[in-house]
C-alpha cells in the first residue's frame, strides 16, 4: 500500500514507466511536507485510475521559491523540455501562477518499484 497518492498526466506516467523521469516536482504544501525518504508513492493517471506506477522516494529537495528551483534544478531529470521558460509555464498551468509564486517547491527523487 502506498503512503501517498498523486495524479499525473499520461505522458508523465509513461516517462516514469520508461525511467526517463525520476523526479516529480510538487508544491511544498501540507501533504507533500509529510513525504519522507523511503516512502512509497502511487502516481495514477488522471485519465485511468487503474493505470499507475509505484515509486520509492530516494531523495527530497526543497526549493525556497520558483526562481531557486529554476536556477538549481536539472530540468532534464523531470521534464521533457530543458527550457526554463517552458518549465515555468508548465508549473503555472498545472498548479496556477499564484500557487507557484507563493509556495516553496519540492523535488521528489524516486526509483520505480512496479507499474500497472
Amino acid at each position: 500500500m502506498a503512503d501517498f497518492e498523486y495524479k499525473v498526466y499520461d505522458e508523465v506516467l509513461e516517462a516514469m514507466e520508461n525511467k526517463t523521469k525520476n523526479i516529480e516536482v510538487r508544491l511544498y504544501n501540507e501533504k507533500s511536507s509529510k513525504i519522507r525518504i523511503g516512502d512509497i508513492i502511487k502516481f495514477k493517471s488522471v485519465n485511468d485510475e487503474n493505470k499507475y506506477v509505484l515509486v520509492k522516494v530516494k531523495n527530497l529537495i526543497i526549493y525556497e521559491n520558483v526562481n531557486d528551483f529554476l536556477d538549481k534544478f536539472d530540468l532534464k531529470m523531470a521534464t521533457k523540455t530543458h527550457n526554463k521558460e517552458n518549465a515555468l509555464d508548465t508549473l503555472y498551468n498545472i498548479f496556477g501562477k499564484e500557487e507557484v509564486d507563493t509556495h516553496k517547491l519540492i523535488g521528489i527523487e524516486f526509483g520505480l518499484l512496479n507499474n500497472k
